[in-house]
């Protein structure tokens, strides 16, 4: 409160920070979406080169992403002591109150553009996470024809030079899975 018992207000400062936080996050949640676009295409052509490389950028960008949104949070925590906003629950909602009509209006888009973004990312995550399943599921089947039409068949497997195979015919396919 402020010393006249007005609430106190959101500095423009304060909304310029939480901005650009917002931007910074929704920045990584759009190279992640990237990746996740990738990962579709790979998983579809069943090119397991190009996942490994994908689910390395993963493994680097990740952790950013994650980053970004505990500054994020931990930013939005301080406005809410600064502000005086006990309640948690309600402090983003008070927050914007405590904002005038510019701010508000620039908070409100950079977190409508960061919820779609998000969306989106859960939404290619959870496509990802069906198509991987079923590509594991015909591999599955694959890797079971295969053990029933050529390693159970009483000729043998054989190399290109037509002497019998040492390796395990098999490992192209646990390699895919």
């Amino acid at each position: 409160m402020s010393r006249l018992g007005m609430p106190a207000r959101l500095d423009s400062d304060d909304a310029a920070v939480l901005c650009e936080l917002l931007h910074a996050e929704e920045a990584h949640y759009r190279r992640l979406l990237r990746l996740a676009w990738r990962q579709t295409s790979y998983l579809r052509r069943q090119d397991v080169p190009r996942l490994e490389i994908n689910a390395e950028q993963w493994t680097k960008y990740l952790p950013r992403a994650d980053t970004a949104r505990v500054k994020r949070e931990a930013y939005l925590s301080e406005l809410a002591v600064k502000l005086d906003l006990n309640d948690d629950s309600l402090a983003p909602q008070l927050l914007l109150d405590r904002a005038d009509i510019e701010q508000k209006k620039r908070i409100d888009a950079a977190v409508e553009r960061l919820l779609e973004v998000a969306n989106k990312l859960n939404r290619q995550n959870e496509l990802n996470r069906q198509l991987a399943d079923f590509c594991l599921e015909l591999a599955h089947e694959e890797s079971e024809i295969f053990k029933q039409g050529v390693l159970e068949d009483p000729s043998g497997c054989y190399e290109d030079d037509a002497c019998k195979t040492t390796a395990a015919p098999g490992k192209v396919f646990i390699r895919q899975a």
